[in-house]
């Protein structure tokens, strides 16, 4: 029954291309986020998932980085969810994304980067507006419970 309960939160999400409310209180629970598959919509309705990463902590999976990319707005975005034993406690939570070579945004105080004491997850965080990332390559760095991860010249459209 939980299967199906996920299964149609998530597709009513895809179809609506639902933004999650405004950061407070760690997020809203989301139906995916206990599970390997990626977060859908969170990003806006015309970015498609890209690719999946899991952040381990002892070998134990807390969490997940999800990027995705959109040919309308020809911009990345990530968003990092707790998972595991994380999923639902309040910790914190950071989604970090910039094109490749360029300087880290500052966090929380810019478009890419969000970071605070969350429950379920961090961003969605977004490449500049204005720079154009087909064909280039991204970095992306987040952390669940002080715990980072990073990959470097991914997804080089």
């Amino acid at each position: 029954m939980r299967r199906i309960l996920v299964a149609i939160t998530a597709a009513f999400v895809l179809v609506i291309g639902a933004v999650p409310a405004a950061h407070g209180a760690g997020h809203a629970p989301l139906p995916t986020a206990t599970s390997a598959l990626p977060l859908v919509g969170l990003c806006g309705s015309s970015y498609n998932h890209a690719g999946h990463y899991p952040i381990e902590a002892s070998g134990t999976t807390i969490g997940y980085m999800d990027v995705y990319f959109s040919w309308h707005t020809r911009r990345n975005c990530l968003v990092t969810s707790h998972g595991g034993p994380a999923y639902g406690i309040r910790a914190y939570t950071e989604a970090r994304i910039r094109p490749s070579g360029s300087s880290w945004p500052s966090c929380p105080s810019s478009p890419g980067c969000d970071g605070d004491f969350y429950s379920f997850y961090a961003g969605p965080v977004y490449t500049p507006m204005g720079v154009d990332m087909t064909g280039r390559c991204i970095d992306i760095t987040a952390a669940v419970e002080w715990t980072s991860q990073a990959h470097s010249g991914v997804h080089c459209g």
